[in-house]
């Protein structure tokens, strides 16, 4: 846990510090994953701790930015500053402590929220609109999907990270 405040920290003076990045999934193009640039070759990500599952507990990772893949999101970004806090407050508050959940918090949830302020799933949102068309959608969302009322706002999880920059600068 030390080594990632460490890397947050360390690489705070790099100039693209904090962008929102995306790329395609290997096996599924249709599928984006989100993290947040430290440097030009790291960028710091909430996934799951045994990968493929769709519920288990998360944890933040290291991951190898590949520039022949990953490209900026280029949504609106917070002030550095926050960005840097929002990585810090997730070591302490998520990291080994939440759980990764495709339909209510997954990469795209963390890193909008850590990047923008705005924990969102854009993705989500796209499956939730296919859930009016009853089959496509619980083909797309799949059963746990449609029992767990995926959504692509968590308010829960921007309100612990809105909480404690609050009392960080108190």
């Amino acid at each position: 846990m030390q080594n990632l405040h460490y890397l947050i920290e360390s690489n705070f003076s790099y100039p693209d510090y904090g962008q929102l990045l995306q790329h395609r999934d290997r096996h599924n193009p249709n599928i984006l994953h989100y993290s947040v640039q430290l440097n030009d070759l790291d960028s710091l990500a909430w996934e799951p701790i045994n990968s493929g599952r769709e519920k288990d507990t998360g944890r933040l990772a290291v991951w190898q930015i590949d520039w022949q893949r990953f490209q900026v999101d280029r949504t609106s970004h917070q002030d550095r500053h926050r960005v840097r806090q929002a990585m810090h407050i997730s070591v302490g508050e998520f990291h080994d402590k939440w759980q990764y959940e495709l339909y209510r918090f997954n990469c795209e949830y963390w890193a909008r929220l850590v990047a923008t302020g705005d924990c969102r799933c854009y993705q989500i949102a796209e499956v939730k609109k296919l859930e009016r068309v009853p089959v496509l959608g619980v083909v797309m969302v799949g059963i746990a999907g449609v029992l767990t009322g995926a959504w692509e706002h968590n308010g829960y999880a921007q309100e612990i990270i809105d909480r404690a920059g609050i009392e960080m600068r108190a």
